[in-house]
């Protein structure tokens, strides 16, 4: 086992285990297990923290680790009920989700939920193909196209409130365009050096 599959291994376990220690916790409590991920949901850092997640799937899916990258994108639903309930929550943030709650689980339809979830599925298979195959630009494409498709929903059907999906999300996708530039530049600074010898 390399030095890249031990990290991340004692990772995943650490975070599993401290996700099942929280369901536990609340279904002992007799929390109602749907309410309470909504709940701490409203937490900004779990919608900051999923660029946290996406890199490390995606470099595993590079290296042909695939339960590897199927752990870090469980890992980064479970994020959802990590941070605590904030005791204030902006009413933009609030609004939000409730568009996305009525529009999804609690509509007259269920076409908008199986549409999200193709949506989701189609995009992480090219993502994650894309990254299996190698070929990072069509990836990081992939990811970008996907994050504006996102911000392009939330604005055509929430309006006003799909203001709110904005920032994050172009925040994430300001990470990870950063990240695979430093990433192209560490791998042409190396090809360089290896010619030069």
């Amino acid at each position: 086992m390399n030095k890249q599959n031990l990290i991340s291994n004692v990772i995943l376990s650490i975070l599993f285990f401290y996700s099942f220690f929280l369901i536990g916790q609340a279904y002992i409590q007799g929390l109602d297990i749907g309410n309470w991920i909504w709940d701490r949901h409203q937490n900004l850092f779990s919608w900051y923290s999923r660029p946290l997640f996406i890199i490390p799937a995606c470099y595993f899916a590079y290296h042909h680790k695939l339960w590897h990258t199927g752990a870090w994108m469980a890992l980064m639903f479970a994020s959802l009920f990590w941070f605590s309930a904030p005791q204030q929550v902006s009413e933009s943030v609030q609004a939000y989700l409730e568009w996305e709650n009525k529009l999804f689980f609690n509509g007259d339809s269920i076409v908008p939920l199986v549409v999200l979830i193709a949506g989701v599925l189609a995009f992480l298979f090219g993502l994650f193909y894309a990254f299996y195959r190698r070929n990072m630009w069509y990836g990081l494409l992939v990811f970008n196209i996907g994050t504006l498709l996102k911000i392009f929903v939330s604005l055509t059907w929430g309006k006003e409130t799909g203001v709110t999906a904005i920032v994050p999300s172009l925040s994430s996708m300001l990470f990870i365009n950063i990240v695979a530039w430093l990433l192209w530049k560490r791998t042409k600074k190396k090809k360089f050096e290896k010619k030069s010898n």
